[in-house]
């Protein structure tokens, strides 16, 4: 009889390394105070604003980035604006602007690009926000800072962009944007960030954002009590100041995404350049794709089959560590 094949979930933009080795040691002390309600202290942002050279009042925030983006949609577009994004993009953008009964408009990208100026002509009086993941989920490329300097040099003082940079910490191009640095030009920026990803604190729900410090005081007065659980304030301040977990998996996912991109592309698969801790893939037509998703999975391989994402010809590849990069390739012969 043989043994049970092992399952191994690449379908999740997780970290793959899981989460720094201070942070069970903190929640452990804590496990028997659960009964508790959060102490509402406010540590986290207090603490995100001092990392970041920032006020106390331009730091918000929420259970995973996705509730500080439906606080933005809540908080800024009213029944007869519009909400710009691309497709190919985040998924949460569209659902939560469905669930407010706003209007998204989705632009195309060019090579698998969110470029900015493909926004211009879809600006209209009744654009307020505008959502722009970068590295952008599923294809993992990225805008440089002089191209969304640019941008923003040009876009009304009215329409906010909201920079989502939740897999900023895999970024090893030196284009990438310095968006604290735009945040103190352009008031109509709000930049989000998350724990979900290289922090490795996905279960707990932990996003922030920064922006200016009226639009955050707006959306705070809004937002539900008890906004962050018992448990998750106290692991994302112990992550936080793991710098060097954060620096070994940034390093070891530059390495294996070079080297899993370079794999796949000798063998003739469409990959594009990620900067992210995932890689995208497409293909001539959905049965291809399904074919190939079906191959990877019946050997415990899973990816995300990005039909999910209204993409019907792509899947996402989540970047892993050596041993089960080498088994992707092998199985895709």
């Amino acid at each position: 009889m043989t043994g049970k094949k092992q399952i191994i979930r690449l379908n999740t933009n997780e970290n793959y390394y899981g989460c720094s080795g201070a942070v069970i040691p903190v929640m452990e002390k804590k496990l028997e105070l659960v009964n508790q309600y959060p102490d509402m202290s406010f540590r986290l942002e207090k603490r995100l604003a001092e990392k970041y050279g920032l006020s106390e009042e331009q730091v918000i925030t929420g259970a995973g980035s996705v509730r500080i983006i439906d606080g933005i949609i809540q908080s800024l577009v009213k029944p007869d604006e519009e909400i710009l994004s691309f497709d190919r993009s985040f998924i949460a953008y569209e659902q939560l602007a469905d669930a407010h009964y706003r209007k998204l408009i989705k632009v195309k990208q060019t090579d698998f690009i969110c470029w900015p100026e493909n926004l211009s002509t879809h600006i209209s009086p009744k654009t307020r926000v505008i959502f722009l993941a970068n590295p952008n989920n599923p294809t993992g490329t990225i805008i440089s800072h002089e191209e969304l300097d640019l941008f923003m040099q040009k876009l009304s003082p009215e329409i906010y962009l909201v920079l989502d940079e939740a897999y900023c910490e895999y970024v090893s191009d030196s284009s990438y944007p310095d968006a604290l640095a735009l945040l103190k030009k352009y008031k109509n920026l709000i930049v989000l960030r998350s724990f979900s990803k290289i922090y490795g604190l996905a279960g707990l729900r932990i996003g922030y954002g920064f922006m200016n410090a009226n639009l955050a005081n707006q959306m705070k007065a809004k937002r539900i009590p008890f906004f962050l659980n018992y448990l998750a304030e106290d692991a994302a301040l112990a992550a936080l100041e793991d710098e060097k977990f954060i620096q070994i998996c940034a390093e070891k996912n530059a390495i294996e995404r070079v080297w899993l991109t370079d794999a796949l592309q000798k063998k003739g698969y469409h990959v594009i350049s990620s900067q992210a801790n995932f890689l995208f893939v497409y293909f001539e037509d959905e049965d291809q794709k399904d074919k190939i998703h079906q191959k990877l999975s019946s050997e415990g391989l899973i990816t995300c089959n990005l039909t999910s994402f209204n993409q019907n010809n792509s899947i996402r590849i989540g970047l892993a560590d050596r041993e089960v990069n080498e088994m992707v390739v092998r199985v895709l012969v």
